[in-house]
């Protein structure tokens, strides 16, 4: 759990409004049918690019620069929405997510320039980046049914244009995401909360 001593912090980008409306509603019938998964919120919904984890409170400042650093590095970059998936694939999930498309690669590479500016500070990870929006986590792993995962996605095209660096506050009901600056891509002025 997040303390006011050591935040629990991740870098992600934010989904506009009509996205993330979007996006809870290919996944109602979904809500409906699978007990054991707990599904976000609109307003929850965003693709994660980096897991900090937990930090001293005097290493934010740090953190920040490194993805202000990041961002300015970084070209917008141009995706889409594709289908539904898990995690893991096979067998029982704890996830269910909405992919993004990145032909080009460019959603890998803002995930590795972001890693290597928080080099030290991130959680370590045993996975290559595969992008994705979370849009449920269950507590105990439950069984997908294949017509869930086959669903309708809607092909909404979105740009890429910002990074975020988020603290969660974690209990109660749902997760609560604190946003604590924001930068544009190729920009280094944030955005102030």
């Amino acid at each position: 759990m997040s303390t006011p001593d050591r935040p629990r912090l991740f870098v992600a980008v934010e989904l506009p409004d009509a996205v993330r409306d979007a996006i809870y509603e290919a996944a109602a019938s979904s809500r409906r049918s699978l007990a054991g998964f707990r599904f976000s919120e609109p307003e929850a919904l965003h693709l994660t690019v980096a897991f900090v984890g937990h930090v001293d409170l005097g290493d934010v400042e740090a953190i920040e620069q490194g993805v202000a650093s990041a961002a300015a590095e970084l070209a917008p970059i141009p995706t889409g929405l594709t289908r539904f998936g898990s995690f893991p694939e096979r067998g029982k999930a704890r996830v269910l997510w909405i992919g993004l498309d990145d032909p080009a690669g460019g959603l890998v590479d803002l995930a590795a320039v972001v890693a290597a500016r928080l080099d030290g500070f991130l959680e370590p990870g045993d996975r290559p980046y595969h992008p994705h929006i979370t849009i449920a986590r269950a507590r105990h792993p439950a069984v997908v049914p294949p017509a869930l995962l086959a669903g309708v996605v809607p092909r909404l095209r979105l740009g890429i244009d910002a990074l975020t660096l988020f603290r969660s506050h974690l209990g109660g009901e749902a997760p609560r995401y604190e946003r604590l600056g924001r930068w544009n891509l190729r920009a280094r002025d944030p955005e102030v909360p």
